[in-house]
């Protein structure tokens, strides 16, 4: 096992992407725990045993203090609970633990993520909690914005409407979310983002916006460590083999890994029947420089995205949605964005040239009432006494990510899931669905 501490003050310089696939090289995948399936395409299945159900409807875990946390996870959902548990305890003894197998912005599905940051389901209807959710995410960006400028790369995107279809559905959120959203002519999305075949579409602004991911992480890492008064730590550790005695120091304990959870065995026996599944997700990174700035810098959204990074001479655009085992190849990845994300940027496709190819997995919540809503609560207990979940945010990590890692902190804060459960009633989902 490999411990690397990160103390107040460090100086972390390193890659912002460490899950990568290039020159047609695949990076081999752990599936210990997944199983294959018969149904539609073969998806991998993630499952949490039957036999844990967690505590009865009305009933709480016995008083715990919470002074010695545990966070499992350094991505978007550990950092927002992390955050949001200091934010709580200033002033109070609360000593919070990180343990992820990267460095703050470098590992999981969070350090590739597209960072379109808006309510609205491809439709152009609001998601549930949407306003919320952007109003509380757009506050943890703007505080790590204060130890990491870049992470906001611009402060508007856009949807294309390919159809009528489409004209109808955006048209009607212009009209409905006017502070949100702006209908523009098809000259106008010409002139902006470059894209000829379009049926005009929204501009999405006054905090919609493009986060550089990567960024973003390492400066709420930074918020913590400021949040805490230096108390707060990052431990790097690869190898753990045994959860149970490794946690055990810790009075609270949050799994919010994502896929590293699954891929990595860390919940062991508490996987069976759980109400969602893995989905790799590949992007690709490409070089502009030999455009000549014919190509948009915008943030083009229809189907699939294409997204301004850091450096003023690329693009990223994404991304595959792979069930199977096998991932696919450089090619298919090429054809399959290609295919799917053309007429956002004809002149990219045509004259870019491929930086390289990064991938991704994410646990995506089964579809219910409100779409793929993540899932937290207490978990099982079976690595620890008191343990809680916040994972299976699916697409919506960035909008989603701040308001439940809030909504989660309070009810560990409390040792309360029922009231929780009595404000928020629809994070109850996963649970019913094991239970059925």
């Amino acid at each position: 096992e490999m411990r690397v501490q990160l103390m107040p003050n460090a100086l972390l310089l390193f890659p912002t992407v460490s899950s990568l696939v290039d020159n047609g090289m695949r990076l081999p995948v752990r599936n210990t725990f997944l199983r294959r399936t018969t149904r539609r395409r073969r998806r991998p299945i993630i499952c949490l045993n039957q036999r844990h159900a967690s505590l009865g409807e009305g009933e709480n875990a016995p008083n715990t203090e919470v002074n010695n946390v545990a966070v499992v996870g350094g991505g978007l959902a550990g950092l927002s609970v992390s955050y949001h548990l200091l934010e709580k305890n200033k002033g109070g003894s609360m000593q919070l633990t990180i343990i992820d197998k990267d460095l703050p912005g470098e590992g999981g599905a969070s350090s590739v993520a597209g960072g379109l940051l808006h309510p609205f389901s491809p439709r152009g209807k609001l998601i549930h909690m949407g306003m919320e959710g952007l109003e509380i995410s757009s506050r943890l960006i703007s505080i790590a914005s204060k130890f990491e400028p870049e992470c906001i790369l611009r402060d508007k995107l856009y949807r294309i409407a390919q159809t009528d279809a489409h004209v109808e559905q955006l048209s009607k959120t212009a009209d409905t979310y006017p502070n949100l959203a702006t209908w523009l002519g098809q000259k106008q999305i010409s002139k902006i983002c470059g894209t000829e075949h379009s049926l005009g579409g929204l501009e999405l602004s006054n905090g919609c916006k493009v986060i550089h991911v990567p960024s973003y992480l390492k400066g709420l890492w930074m918020a913590c460590q400021e949040s805490s008064s230096g108390t707060v730590v990052w431990n790097v550790e690869k190898n753990v083999q045994d959860w149970k005695s490794r946690l055990s120091e810790f009075d609270t304990v949050v799994f919010a890994a994502g896929s590293g959870l699954f891929h990595d065995n860390v919940l062991n026996d508490d996987a069976a029947d759980f109400p969602a599944e893995m989905v790799r997700g590949q992007s690709i990174e490409m070089h502009t420089y030999e455009m000549g700035g014919s190509t948009t810098n915008e943030a083009i959204l229809c189907g699939k995205y294409v997204a301004p990074m850091v450096a003023k001479d690329q693009i990223l655009i994404g991304a595959t949605h792979e069930y199977k085992a096998e991932a696919l190849l450089k090619d298919e990845v090429w054809d399959d964005l290609k295919k799917r994300s053309y007429e956002l940027a004809p002149d990219l496709w045509d004259q870019g040239t491929v930086a390289r190819i990064t991938s991704g997995y994410r646990v995506q919540s089964k579809r219910g009432k409100f779409g793929r809503m993540p899932i937290i609560g207490r978990s099982c207990g079976d690595i620890h006494d008191n343990s809680w979940l916040f994972t299976g945010l699916s697409s919506r990590g960035l909008i989603y990510h701040g308001i439940f890692g809030d909504i989660l902190s309070s009810a560990i804060i409390e040792n309360d899931e029922v009231s929780m459960l009595e404000q928020y009633p629809d994070l109850h989902w996963w649970k019913k669905s094991k239970k059925g």
